[in-house]
């Protein structure tokens, strides 16, 4: 994932930059990512071979919610801060001191830069620990087990008789 930096630019330019799957499947499959991944940014030049990128990345992710195990959509939005300076290096470098910023060196014949690690790491810093599918939702286990009440919710979640097995088979076997 890419951004053009040909331009010589004088006055801050603001730029929706929209990437696909197709541009990068590998990172797509790794993040979940469906359909695109857009970013809205504010190229501001810093001076001659220096500029400042600003502005928020968007797009949706297919989670597993932690407490159903269904897949289901998360959209999200995370704020993005890249510096990039053109100068004598031989291959575009990735400067990790400013925990805030993504600081990219690249080479003076290079005019565009890869953001790949920055935008990989930005979407996994997002994303939930425990994703569930509808958080504002009070969780009630309904299940088809012939262990249910009246109102045809389990009594008893059938995970925890998987976990009791082997409970057993542990104990036996020791």
């Amino acid at each position: 994932m890419k951004l053009d930096i040909s331009q010589t630019l004088i006055e801050p330019e603001d730029r929706k930059v929209v990437w696909s799957k197709d541009q990068a499947p590998h990172i797509f499959e790794e993040l979940h990512l469906k359909d695109s991944l857009s970013a809205q940014l504010l190229i501001s030049p810093q001076g001659a071979n220096k500029w400042l990128v600003t502005g928020t990345l968007s797009g949706v992710q297919t989670l597993i919610c932690s407490r159903t195990l269904e897949p289901f959509d998360r959209a999200f939005e995370t704020e993005i801060v890249v510096e990039i300076t053109r100068m004598q290096v031989s291959k575009q470098e990735l400067d990790d001191e400013d925990p805030d910023v993504y600081s990219y060196k690249i080479p003076v014949n290079q005019y565009d830069v890869d953001l790949n690690d920055c935008i990989r790491e930005l979407i996994i810093l997002q994303e939930p620990y425990s994703p569930v599918k509808n958080p504002e939702e009070d969780f009630i286990f309904v299940s088809n087990n012939p262990k249910s009440d009246d109102h045809g919710e389990s009594s008893i979640d059938p995970r925890w008789d998987k976990l009791k097995a082997l409970k057993s088979k542990m104990e036996k076997g020791s």
